[in-house]
């Protein structure tokens, strides 16, 4: 019976189990371990949502991971297909993204891809429980050099932006048109009404000002 993970990821209300700071260290811990025994394990992207809690989850996974020898790239707020993106693009390992989708503010959670940017098989979900509750994790503890180092990707949202341009065609224009968009104060507050502007619309952009409480308002 799983411990943790559930349809898609860990998810619960932010700083109770098992959204907690203690758990989510464990995990970055865990899928570090599984991509070391797998001879990958160069680096981890964590992304997130514009929740409040996203920070302290964001650290925490962080330490975990770094303390497993591990490199991180902190992507900041992004879609979470623009995370998927981001961890193919940048050929890294893995991604986690930390967010509860439609869920209150009071939520959160976390969602693992894999290397090319799909969602982390079950079988390997349940191997990173087992690491955690078996407390195999204990055996690896790096130091020195050997400790891994986390890093912000500054332009990662300018990558995900001209991605999602260039998906169109290069004749395509979007002149004339105005688009009222509202991007709820959620992840895609600063990627969305730059695509559209950039693609010719005049664009009224509603939900814009996310405060760490006000997603999906």
């Amino acid at each position: 019976m799983r411990k943790l993970f559930g349809t898609d990821g860990i998810r619960g209300v932010a700083n109770v189990h098992p959204m907690t700071t203690e758990i989510a260290m464990q995990v970055g811990r865990g899928i570090a371990f599984l991509l070391k025994n797998n001879k990958y394990g160069h680096r981890i992207v964590i992304g997130k949502d514009t929740r409040l809690s996203g920070y302290m989850i964001e650290n925490a996974l962080a330490a975990g991971i770094c303390s497993m020898g591990v490199d991180v790239l902190l992507v900041g707020p992004l879609p979470t297909p623009g995370i998927a993106f981001i961890t193919t693009s940048m050929r890294a390992d893995a991604g986690v993204v930390i967010s509860a989708s439609h869920n209150p503010f009071q939520d959160n959670g976390i969602k693992i891809f894999s290397r090319d940017g799909f969602k982390l098989p079950d079988q390997q979900e349940k191997l990173i429980e087992d690491l955690i509750f078996s407390q195999q994790l204990e055996v690896l503890r790096p130091v020195a050099d050997e400790i891994g180092k986390a890093q912000r990707i500054d332009d990662a949202r300018g990558r995900y932006i001209v991605f999602l341009k260039n998906t169109f065609p290069k004749q395509f224009t979007l002149e004339g048109f105005h688009i009222v968009l509202d991007c709820a104060n959620g992840a895609t507050y600063g990627v969305a009404p730059h695509v559209f502007e950039e693609l010719g619309a005049k664009v009224t952009a509603l939900g814009v000002s996310p405060n760490g409480k006000n997603i999906n308002d």
